[in-house]
């Protein structure tokens, strides 16, 4: 399924559109809908930076979902402020306020009671899986970007000539 064009905030107050602004080839979104979230968030945290670390091709972000059915904020104590938000200290944590189900629904989610975690490629959810991090979703995750990263291995960007021992076929 493709992800709908949406429009954050980054840490900084600047604007950002998943998934158009997505730095890696395979992105996680780590979605959650309450800052009381952060926790089950945070057992995907240190697994992901050390992909990111491991993986060129791979980056992550945490986006929290603020607004209600109608799209309003929720009173205060439901949710993170902006200004919370802009406060945390990952670089990629983004924030947006936007009608949660319409947003769950569009994504097959299955309501805000937990996080969700979502592998996207080119602008299209490949995987996903709710909840913390478990051992067998890591290992299945670790597996998907090493496949990808060997599958992709062979192919340079056609603008690049990095091989300065190939022959060229048109002398």
């Amino acid at each position: 399924m493709d992800f709908p064009r949406l429009p954050t905030r980054d840490a900084n107050g600047n604007k950002v559109v998943l998934p158009d602004d997505m730095a890696g080839e395979q992105n996680l979104l780590l979605i959650s809908f309450d800052r009381r979230q952060q926790s089950l968030v945070g057992s995907w945290r240190g697994f992901a930076n050390d992909l990111a670390e491991t993986y060129d091709h791979f980056e992550y972000y945490e986006l929290l979902v603020l607004g209600g059915r109608s799209g309003m904020v929720p009173p205060m104590g439901g949710g993170m402020t902006p200004g919370a938000a802009r406060s945390r200290p990952h670089e990629n944590a983004l924030v947006t306020r936007v009608d949660k189900t319409a947003l769950q629904r569009r994504l097959g989610l299955l309501g805000e009671g937990d996080i969700y975690a979502l592998l996207i490629e080119d602008g299209t959810v490949v995987r996903q899986a709710a909840g913390v991090l478990t051992p067998k979703t890591a290992d299945a995750l670790e597996n998907l970007l090493s496949t990808w990263r060997e599958a992709n291995a062979d192919w340079t960007d056609a603008g690049s000539t990095t091989d300065n021992n190939t022959t060229d076929v048109l002398d």
